[in-house]
């Protein structure tokens, strides 16, 4: 029979130290679970806006992703699919409702895009 001699002390500061490193992560974390949870509502169920992500401009619930990224993927001639696979982090129904937004606000959007706009040196 295998006997070995646990040292509770040892496991004690251990677990201490652990209990520390969890309150420290939750710490870490509250203030992403407060800015999901004080997106304004836009009436479309996968859009938000927060005013603390990318200064309020509409984004796919949960994510930093503007609806004025996907619509210029889709301006470029990316079909929904496309986008989906350049933005595997968002499902199918985000997108559609990013270009569901998008005509429902085609002039906020449009001047997103235009702000946003990198001039192209010649």
């Amino acid at each position: 029979m295998d006997e070995r001699v646990i040292d509770t002390g040892r496991v004690l500061k251990r677990l201490d130290s652990l209990e520390q490193e969890i309150h420290r992560l939750r710490e870490l974390m509250q203030p992403l679970a407060i800015r999901q949870t004080t997106g304004e509502e836009t009436g479309h169920p996968h859009i938000e806006r927060v005013s603390t992500i990318l200064g309020g401009e509409p984004v796919i619930k949960g994510t930093r992703t503007s609806v004025r990224a996907i619509v210029e993927h889709w301006q470029f001639g990316d079909s929904p699919q496309e986008i989906a696979r350049q933005l595997p982090h968002l499902r199918l129904a985000q997108i559609f409702d990013a270009l569901s937004y998008y005509d429902d606000h085609r002039q906020e959007i449009e001047r997103y895009i235009a702000v946003n706009r990198v001039p192209v040196d010649d």
